[in-house]
């Protein structure tokens, strides 16, 4: 027995120092980020939601990590010794839309005019976006005061290889594009292929 109270102590240390090493290498959720994801998912506002992803999953984790953690600190050591040989896995990039994207200067009313979604079935609602409305209103909101909105379209390459059309709206301020909103994300089979797949 006295085994398994030594295994669960070193278990507890172990989750204190990762818990530990996440929060101060841990990247805080921007603010633009955390607007967009609740009004495309207005759960993530609910108590429940809350509740389900600040409490019960840490603890979840914080149990697992104590009951496995001679894993834990494989993977760690396994991290570290990557990076000491400088075989870390390459961060993916970051899109960005550059001046040779832009197409075409707009007004908010002349984007909304030519985005308004219209089904039959009336399963959207009849707005600029459809269900993303809020999600523009919350990029007009943060962004669009004292800038251009141009609309743009880029052919981006990801670090591994995969080519992507990406489309949509840019705020450009003195010349230089600055927050974007995406409306076309697509794979690009093959640059001399007209066709491409949408992405999931």
């Amino acid at each position: 027995m006295i085994y398994l109270y030594w295994y669960l102590g070193v278990g507890v240390a172990v989750l204190a120092v990762v818990y530990g090493a996440h929060r101060l290498t841990k990247e805080k959720e921007s603010e633009f980020l955390r607007d967009l994801l609740d009004a495309v998912n207005p759960d993530r506002k609910k108590l429940s939601y809350r509740i389900l992803n600040n409490v019960v999953a840490p603890v979840l984790t914080a149990i697992l990590v104590v009951a496995v953690w001679p894993v834990a600190v494989y993977m760690k050591a396994k991290e570290m010794l990557q990076k000491k040989d400088g075989t870390e896995i390459e961060k993916e990039r970051e899109f960005a839309v550059e001046r040779q994207h832009l197409q075409e200067r707009l007004t908010v009313q002349e984007v909304e005019r030519r985005e308004v979604v219209t089904d039959p079935l009336k399963a959207v609602p009849e707005l600029p976006f459809g269900h993303l409305n809020a999600a523009w209103q919350e990029f007009l909101n943060g962004h669009v005061d004292g800038g251009e909105l141009w609309s743009f379209s880029a052919r981006w390459q990801t670090t591994w290889g995969r080519k992507e059309l990406r489309s949509g709206y840019v705020v450009v301020r003195d010349g230089a594009p600055c927050a974007h909103f995406l409306t076309v994300w697509k794979n690009i089979l093959d640059d001399t292929d007209g066709e491409a797949k949408q992405a999931h």
